[in-house]
């Protein structure tokens, strides 16, 4: 009995990561973009969307006031650029790319 417990606990801790490893940190029903679309049906793109915007969203609040615009700004360039991946032969790498970019030039500052 315990091992069948056992196993059932690890099946719905799977299954329920991969459920919530598939949700990016933005709206799926309203991406208006093939990138976007691509981010939320793979798994390790959504992870690094929510990853990027955990760490922004952390950077922003220790910035300061007058420096904030800034960086929303430089964030929604990076948008831009991250979007533009639609035209690499290969999206899912392109996309990865430029979050593991921006992940790293974040946590430089």
């Amino acid at each position: 009995m315990r091992k069948f417990a056992f196993a059932a606990l690890i099946g719905c801790l799977f299954f329920s990561a991969q459920a919530l490893a598939a949700k990016p940190s933005f709206k799926c029903s309203k991406s208006a973009h093939e990138i976007e679309e691509l981010i939320c049906n793979n798994d390790e793109l959504a992870g690094l969307d929510v990853s990027l915007n955990n760490l922004y969203k952390t950077l922003l609040k220790n910035t300061p006031a007058k420096a904030q615009k800034r960086l929303k700004a430089e964030q929604s360039g990076w948008v831009k650029g991250r979007n533009d991946c639609w035209k690499s032969e290969d999206k899912v790498g392109c996309t990865r790319s430029e979050y593991q970019s921006r992940i790293n030039e974040l946590k430089d500052r």
